[in-house]
């Protein structure tokens, strides 16, 4: 069992929510551009990978030997719900993308913004698993033996991928 007794299974899931949460707000923020959307997906992830922990210890359901990629499966399925559901354009506000600096002049601040709505643009226009492993491997600095096994694929093929990603993006760039 994964969890063990109630005061352990406690501390692990607070222990994986800990380590995991900021990863899934910005993993969901990137794929849905609305914090409030982001943070609700985010807590219907926690929320299911306890109740999948409660099945768990009731012997209901199958263990979790992987819990990051549990929580990142949860997140994409989320997400594709999401867009299902909304089947529109996806709208990036940039003022909550960036971060404000006071020591950068108002010009800065615009080139800034349009960089990032520009990548923000670029990467909406990329294939779906080419935006994931760029946001996993670059944003959320998952490494290429955990992207692995969240893909369920080899660890060779994963490197490719984000060669592949990064290329799209720069494709999809130049555009």
């Amino acid at each position: 069992m994964f969890f063990g007794e109630e005061r352990k299974k406690k501390k692990e899931f607070e222990k994986i929510y800990e380590q995991n949460v900021d990863k899934i707000f910005r993993f969901a923020y990137l794929k849905v551009s609305s914090k409030d959307e982001a943070e609700d997906i985010t807590s219907v992830v926690f929320t299911r990978f306890w109740e999948k922990i409660e099945k768990q210890e009731k012997h209901e359901d199958k263990e979790i030997k992987n819990p990051k990629a549990f929580l990142y499966t949860i997140a994409r399925n989320m997400i594709i719900d999401h867009y299902r559901e909304r089947r529109e354009e996806k709208d990036v506000d940039i003022e909550k993308v960036t971060i404000k600096d006071e020591r950068v002049s108002i010009e800065e601040d615009a080139l800034i913004k349009h960089d990032i709505e520009q990548i923000k643009k670029a990467l909406d226009n990329i294939n779906e698993d080419y935006q994931n492993v760029i946001i996993w491997y670059y944003i959320n600095e998952l490494t290429i033996p955990e992207i692995a096994e969240l893909l369920n694929k080899p660890e060779a093929n994963i490197r490719v991928l984000i060669h592949r990603a990064i290329e799209s993006l720069k494709k999809e760039l130049k555009n």
